[in-house]
C-alpha cells in the first residue's frame, strides 16, 4: 500500500476515533464532576440566578452573604475502600496467595504495580472506568514490559455494550509527546523523515512552545482531541479490528497449521511446484477471511506515523479495560451513588452555621437612660467583660441592663444531618465497621469481625470486578 493510500485510510480511522471520543463527552463531564466532589470542590455546580445569569452554587451563596461549608464524606469513602483493598492485597502476599512468580511477578516491582493498582482503583471508584495499556518498549527508566494507567479524558472506544468488552472494534488513547520523542519514535533512522516530522507538527501548531495549542479546542466540553497542550505534540494511537483475506495453510511435511496473507500465494505455488518435482507432500491452502487488531499512530491531520499488527501473543490489543457496571452501554460509579447525600450534608452544615451566626450570643441590652453622665460606652463594655466588675447605673423607668443569650432554633437540622450521614453509609455500603471504627465495648472480637465481613458484602461486586480487571492486565503482561 502506497503512502497516499495509507494516509487516506488513516484519515478514515481518525474520523472514527474522533467520533468515538466525542460520543464519550457526557462520560468525561460526569467524571470531572465526580472528581471535583471527591477532592473537595463541592460548590461548583452551575445554578441560575433570578436574573437568568449562570453562576456556581458557591458564588451564589457568597453573594447572599453565606459561607458555603464542606464536610467531605466522599473522600473518606474512597480512602476507606482503597485502604481496605491494599490491606487485603498485603495479607494475600504475606500468606503466599498473591502471584509473585512468572512474568507478572517479574514486572510487578519494575512497574510499581501495587501503587499503580491503588491509584487505578481510586479512579475506578470515581469514574467507574479502569484502563491500562501494556507494551514492551525501552524508556529512560528501563527496558521491559510497561503497564500505564490511561486517563478516561484521553481514552476512546466504540459503543460497546458487553461488560467484557468482547464487542470492541475500536479502541485507543491520546498521547502528548515532545517533538524529540516524536522524531525518536517515528523517524525510523531517516534524517529526512525526521525533518518532515518537524515540519508537519510545526504546521499543525503542536510541536513547539511557541505554538499556543492549548487555546485551540474542538469540543464543547473544553477539551481537545486534535491539539495537545502547549509545547507538546498530539499523537493518536488507534487500534482497529480489521477483516482481511488470508490463506489457511496445512503443511503435512512439517505437521503445521498456519495463516498467511494472500500476498504469499505465489510463494506457495513455487513451493508446491518444487515439492511436486521431488514427490513430497504439498502444502494445502484454503482462502478465508480473518480478523486482526491493527494499530495506527496518527498525526492530527491523519498522517500515518507508524502502523503495525498487535505484537502480543494471540494478536489481542494491548488494553485492559473494565467499565462498571456497564448497564445499557453506560457506566455508573460508586461516587455517583452518594453525590446527592454529600450535597445535602453540605447544605445542612451551612444552614446550621448560618443559624448559629445569626443567634444572639451574650448581647448586652443597656438602656441609654441607665448610663451615668460622663461614662463612656467603652468603659461599660470593659467593666461588663471583667470578672467581678462593677458597673454603676441609675434606674430608668424600671429598666436595668441585662444580657441576652438565645439558643439556636431547633428546626430538626441536627437530626436531618445525622440521618443524611447514616444514609451516606447505607447508600455507599461502606459502613463504620469497614472503615475500622471502634465498635461497642461490649461487642466481642468474633462479632466485630463478622460485622466487618458483612459490611464488605455491599462492595464485594465492585471489588471482584476490579480484581477481574487486574487479572486481565496481568494476562496482557504475560503475553507481551
Amino acid at each position: 500500500m502506497d503512502t497516499d493510500s495509507k494516509n487516506t485510510r488513516g484519515r478514515l480511522v481518525l474520523e472514527a476515533a474522533h467520533s468515538a471520543w466525542a460520543r464519550m463527552a457526557p462520560v468525561r463531564a460526569r467524571r470531572r464532576r465526580y472528581a471535583r466532589y471527591t477532592y473537595g470542590d463541592q460548590w461548583s455546580d452551575p445554578v441560575r440566578r433570578r436574573n437568568g445569569t449562570v453562576t456556581t452554587e458557591g458564588e451564589k451563596a457568597s453573594a447572599a452573604g453565606h459561607t458555603p461549608l464542606t464536610n467531605n464524606l466522599i473522600r473518606r469513602l474512597v480512602k476507606a475502600v482503597v485502604g481496605r483493598w491494599r490491606m487485603e492485597q498485603s495479607e494475600k502476599r504475606e500468606n503466599g496467595v498473591a502471584d509473585s512468580k512468572g512474568e507478572t511477578g517479574r514486572w510487578r516491582e519494575f512497574n510499581g504495580l501495587d501503587e499503580l493498582d491503588a491509584r487505578t482503583l481510586e479512579e475506578f471508584l470515581i469514574s467507574g472506568m479502569a484502563i491500562h495499556h501494556v507494551a514492551r518498549e525501552k524508556r529512560p527508566a528501563g527496558e521491559g514490559v510497561w503497564a500505564d494507567n490511561v486517563a478516561p479524558d484521553a481514552f476512546f472506544i466504540n459503543a460497546v455494550r458487553d461488560s467484557r468488552c468482547t464487542d470492541m472494534e475500536l479502541i485507543g488513547r491520546l498521547l502528548d509527546m515532545s517533538i524529540g520523542e516524536v522524531v525518536m519514535r517515528f523517524s525510523r533512522g531517516d534524517r529526512q523523515r525526521a525533518l518532515r516530522l518537524r515540519r508537519l507538527y510545526s504546521a499543525l501548531d503542536g510541536a513547539s512552545p511557541m505554538s499556543p495549542s492549548d487555546t485551540l479546542a474542538d469540543t464543547t466540553d473544553g477539551e481537545s482531541f486534535f491539539h495537545a497542550r502547549s509545547g507538546r505534540c498530539r499523537v493518536i494511537e488507534a487500534w482497529t479490528l480489521e477483516c482481511r483475506e488470508s490463506l489457511r495453510c496445512h503443511d503435512p511435511l512439517a505437521a503445521t497449521m498456519s495463516i498467511v496473507a494472500t500476498s504469499h500465494e505465489e510463494a506457495l505455488r513455487r513451493e508446491n511446484a518444487r515439492r511436486r518435482r521431488r514427490n513430497l507432500p504439498m502444502v494445502e491452502s484454503r482462502w478465508e477471511m480473518t480478523t486482526a487488531w491493527h494499530c495506527r499512530m496518527l498525526a492530527p491531520d491523519g498522517t500515518v506515523l507508524d502502523e503495525f499488527d498487535s505484537p502480543l501473543e494471540g494478536g489481542v490489543p494491548p488494553f485492559a479495560v473494565k467499565l462498571y457496571p456497564m448497564v445499557d452501554g453506560d457506566v455508573h460509579s460508586l461516587v455517583e451513588d452518594v453525590i446527592d447525600q454529600q450535597r445535602y450534608v453540605n447544605r445542612l452544615i451551612s444552614l446550621m452555621d448560618r443559624m448559629m451566626g445569626t443567634a444572639a450570643k451574650g448581647v448586652l441590652l443597656y438602656p441609654t437612660g441607665c448610663k451615668p453622665d460622663g461614662q463612656k460606652w467603652e468603659e461599660v463594655t470593659r467593666m461588663w467583660a471583667d470578672p467581678g466588675g462593677v458597673i454603676p447605673y441609675r434606674p430608668y423607668q424600671g429598666t436595668e441592663p441585662h444580657q441576652v443569650v438565645t439558643p439556636v432554633a431547633d428546626i430538626g437540622a441536627r437530626d436531618m444531618l445525622q440521618t443524611q450521614m447514616k444514609m451516606f453509609e447505607e447508600v455507599s455500603g461502606v459502613t463504620g465497621a469497614m472503615m475500622g471504627k471502634a465498635g461497642n465495648g461490649v461487642v466481642g472480637v468474633d462479632r466485630y469481625e463478622s460485622e466487618v465481613r458483612n459490611a464488605s458484602i455491599s462492595v464485594c461486586d465492585l471489588m471482584r470486578t476490579f480484581s477481574d480487571f487486574i487479572k486481565k492486565r496481568d494476562r496482557l503482561i504475560s503475553l507481551a
